[in-house]
């Protein structure tokens, strides 16, 4: 995926690191480079004025984020980049986008993603802390999660049709017996229970 970022400053290169981070093939341009992306030897920077990006320039992209510290710029190149049927990212003014860039965070077990709609950044990050905050103060939410991945497992093991498993798995999920065990910690009668509805659906 090749990401062509306009605009090497704060917003350009947080947004040129993220990409990066999942593996994309990472472009910014401007006149100047804040100085964590001049260190970045992994991230193509091309010294241009933004007002120079075209619709032949933009042909080598797949995914253009305008960065830059002009709202009338932004829009411009995002109007280029429909014309040209390329995904555009204005994170100051959202209608022009054809895609959101929320505010995420992501470990083994979850991943949170927020959006204002370009409202406030920084309330974004507010709600996805607050967000973060409920799960770790239930543990009976990533407890539910883990047992509730194993059910899946179980069930594609023994099921073959995917109607049937997507039916036992709610089922399962409000069974009233297996959701006590749940709330008690009781992680090996949970899966049990799951069993056993599995086995009365086959008899």
């Amino acid at each position: 995926m090749r990401i062509l970022v306009v605009g090497g400053g704060k917003v350009g290169t947080k947004r040129a690191l993220k990409f990066r981070e999942y593996g994309a093939d990472v472009t910014v341009v401007s006149l100047s480079f804040s100085d964590e992306l001049s260190k970045r030897e992994d991230i193509r920077r091309i010294e241009l004025d933004a007002r120079e990006v075209d619709q032949e320039f933009l042909r080598d992209y797949d995914i253009v984020v305008t960065a830059t510290n002009s709202p009338e710029l932004n829009s411009r190149i995002c109007d280029l980049c429909r014309k040209a049927r390329k995904l555009c990212n204005n994170p100051t003014n959202p209608p022009d986008s054809s895609f959101i860039v929320p505010i995420f965070y992501e470990d083994e077990d979850i991943g949170i993603a927020v959006t204002t709609m370009g409202k406030s950044s920084i309330m974004s990050k507010v709600i996805l802390d607050r967000a973060l905050e409920a799960v770790r103060e239930d543990p009976r939410i990533l407890l539910e999660l883990k047992v509730m991945s194993d059910v899946k497992t179980m069930l594609k093991r023994r099921v073959s049709d995917p109607g049937t498993r997507y039916t036992l798995y709610q089922k399962i999920f409000v069974d009233r017996e297996f959701e006590s065990f749940i709330n008690n910690g009781n992680v090996s009668n949970a899966l049990k229970r799951a069993e056993e509805i599995v086995n009365e659906h086959s008899q």
